[in-house]
């Protein structure tokens, strides 16, 4: 029996699959955006004469669609599609710098013990008095046993007092985005669910839509605050047509019974 169409209401999100366009694999599913919305635009030109200038003739085109998601909730994938590049796996160096105070060992020499074991050589590592909450005068380095770092007997610094010290370190455990110049986010297929609530059937239907041929916008922004709302990140996709059964389409809506 054909499906029976009701009246709707919508109040669902549109849940994602993203796919390559290219290779149709699936690049993440994306069901936890906060809100996404599907704008529609054409324009229209008018053929106008007579008495008043009336408009006797209208000519419609230049439609254009947009798919525009906001997330409070994102991942290294979401900022990888903006950026148009991999994702690169492996180790990494790291920059660090920690406030410590100045020890004395049983040698009598002043030391500070670092979180983690700097690269490279006490030419890499640097020391600076800390004193009222700003770095003062560097502080020459003897030496560097793992993350132990004993202070030259020339330094100035006193043994209790804090320390500002900068330096790198090695996490094996890594992943690293590089947003070049050169990247811009590629085509991708979209296939969005949602529900609608049927007025008068008393039940929910599902809602299918697709999107053909996507690509993201790159212009975005990434917010950090520690204060206000969560950071909300904006990706809007430009629609293109593809032709279906010989009919350029931009979007597919298909009602289903749950």
């Amino acid at each position: 029996m054909a499906i029976q169409l009701g009246r709707y209401g919508s109040r669902n999100n549109l849940n994602l699959q993203i796919f390559d366009f290219v290779t149709s694999t699936p690049l993440m599913t994306f069901d936890y955006a906060t809100t996404t919305s599907n704008e529609w635009t054409s324009e229209t030109v008018f053929a106008r004469g007579g008495d008043g200038n009336p408009k006797r003739i209208a000519w419609s085109g230049d439609k254009d669609s947009t798919l525009k998601v906001e997330t409070q909730i994102f991942t290294l994938q979401h900022l990888a599609m903006l950026a148009g590049e991999p994702i690169e796996k492996g180790a990494q160096d790291l920059y660090k710098s920690q406030i410590l105070t100045v020890m004395k060992d049983t040698s009598g020499a002043k030391q500070i013990t670092l979180d983690k074991a700097p690269i490279g050589d006490k030419t890499n590592v640097k020391v600076f008095a800390y004193i009222n909450g700003i770095m003062a005068d560097a502080q020459p380095i003897k030496d560097i046993t793992d993350n132990v770092v004993t202070l030259d007997a020339t330094a100035t610094i006193e043994v209790g007092n804090d320390v500002e010290v900068y330096y790198q370190f090695n996490t094996p455990n890594a992943a690293k985005l590089s947003y070049t110049t050169k990247g811009f986010p590629g085509y991708v297929f979209l296939a969005g669910d949602t529900l609608y609530a049927d007025e008068k059937a008393g039940k929910m239907v599902g809602s299918q839509q697709i999107y053909r041929k996507a690509k993201l916008q790159a212009n975005y922004t990434v917010n950090y605050s520690p204060s206000g709302d969560p950071s909300s990140l904006s990706l809007t996709f430009d629609l293109f047509p593809v032709t279906v059964n010989g009919v350029e389409v931009m979007k597919e809506e298909i009602i289903y019974e749950k």
